[in-house]
């Protein structure tokens, strides 16, 4: 899922550069980077276990569900 990766990068990366680095104490950070470095450990363990197609159709659908919400918000504030 390379390409999911660094679509995840760019967005964050543009995200950061509009609206800056998020100010966070040092308890938050701890526990986001905890949080990161569980993902990639998990995801790691389970890449081998999840067949690629299954994969794919999960965040295809997880981004489907997210444009579709976004639409939601912004059609119900009209």
């Amino acid at each position: 899922m390379p390409n999911a990766q660094f679509y995840g990068i760019v967005v964050n990366a543009f995200s950061t550069a509009a609206n800056g680095v998020p100010r966070l104490n040092t308890s938050l950070w701890t526990l986001a980077l905890a949080g990161m470095a569980a993902g990639a450990f998990i995801g790691r363990a389970l890449a081998t276990r999840v067949p690629e197609r299954g994969a794919r159709l999960l965040v295809l659908l997880l981004a489907l569900a997210g444009g579709l919400s976004t639409l939601a918000k912004g059609a119900w504030e009209l």
